[in-house]
């Protein structure tokens, strides 16, 4: 890009003088723009929020800053993001089950192979720790599970209209002492995106979880943003209805409400030394504070709720399905 400056002779001539300024200088990195997810107006973005995936597979939390357009949420150099994630569910009574589960990950971007079209590389850990009253109805879960995983994420605008969001991500799920294949998943999910109008977005697709109790699951519904204040997520597996209830120049807040379902696999070595896989699932209802900052800091959300339908099924062995009792949630999240 050029500049000129018009001057004027002392003489008064009337012509200018047309200098041109030299090209401003940018790196590879600086470059790159990652659109972030949910605005509407630009289907070069992610096209959903992955937590709309179970937990299970990777999710980012890529999310539109206050009034930043054309490209919202883009981060000069590769770092694009860095997430921590504590979610706790604690055990009440003596037919609970407890979980405690710590996250991690940062994300990459790169072109592939214009910036348009930009590759995110993530790679995240989790621990999970386990709280359980031993006796006759105890699971005998390990008392710490482990996940880790590295997703490589592409999107793609396809005309004026239309976007693709592609991904794939093996992992490695176990508690550290079964070291067989049965830890290796392989997660992704690919999803279209359609923008119907200005404010209306219709996205359609599958998450691949590569579990015994899920392998498949269609995700997929209507993402609205009828005014600048409400953002309306009819999307499953994870339906989530936002509205800003406070903003100031550094940042805004919001308050939501949001369905989840949860849950895990993992490649576990029992008591007696037998090599087995545990999947537990739940329900959960959940109430949510955000905030999202004007430029590109920090944000934060802290989530509470209920959950319900807990289950507990070792597939490899001929282990009774448990059912702990209901519990309560709390998840406090930071990312950059």
């Amino acid at each position: 890009m050029f500049c000129v400056v018009l001057t004027a002779t002392a003489a008064g001539d009337e012509a200018a003088a047309v200098v041109p300024l030299p090209p401003v200088e940018q790196d590879f990195f600086s470059r790159i723009r990652l659109a972030a997810l949910g605005d509407p107006q630009d289907l070069s973005e992610p096209l959903l929020l992955d937590d709309v995936a179970p937990p299970g597979q990777p999710r980012q939390e890529f999310e539109p800053p206050a009034g930043r357009k054309l490209p919202p949420g883009a981060k000069p150099g590769p770092l694009q993001q860095a997430i921590f994630t504590l979610t706790e569910l604690p055990r009440l009574g003596d037919d609970g089950l407890g979980l405690t589960t710590l996250e991690t990950s940062l994300t990459i971007g790169l072109p592939a192979p214009t910036v348009d079209s930009p590759l995110l590389v993530t790679p995240g850990f989790g621990t999970t720790f386990v709280d359980e009253v031993p006796g006759p109805t105890d699971p005998g879960l390990p008392s710490q599970l482990y996940e880790s995983w590295i997703q490589a994420r592409w999107l793609r605008k396809v005309g004026e209209r239309f976007g693709v969001d592609l991904a794939v991500a093996p992992g490695w799920y176990s508690d550290f002492a079964n070291d067989t294949a049965q830890a290796l998943r392989v997660t992704g999910h690919g999803f279209g995106a359609w923008e119907a109008t200005e404010d209306l977005r219709v996205v359609a697709g599958v998450i691949y979880l590569d579990r015994y109790d899920v392998n498949l699951l269609p995700a997929g519904g209507l993402l609205w943003t009828p005014a600048d204040d409400q953002r309306h997520e009819l999307i499953f597996p994870r339906p989530r209805l936002a509205w800003r209830v406070a903003e100031t120049p550094r940042g805004s807040q919001w308050l939501y409400l949001a369905g989840e379902f949860g849950g895990n696999q993992w490649a576990v070595r029992r008591d007696d030394g037998t090599n087995d896989v545990v999947v537990y699932h739940d329900y959960r209802l959940l109430v949510g504070w955000e905030r999202r900052p004007a430029d590109l800091g920090v944000s934060w959300r802290l989530e509470t709720g209920w959950v319900t339908g807990r289950l507990v099924e070792y597939y490899l062995t001929d282990t009774g399905d448990y059912h702990p009792g209901d519990t309560v949630l709390v998840r406090v999240g930071l990312w950059y």
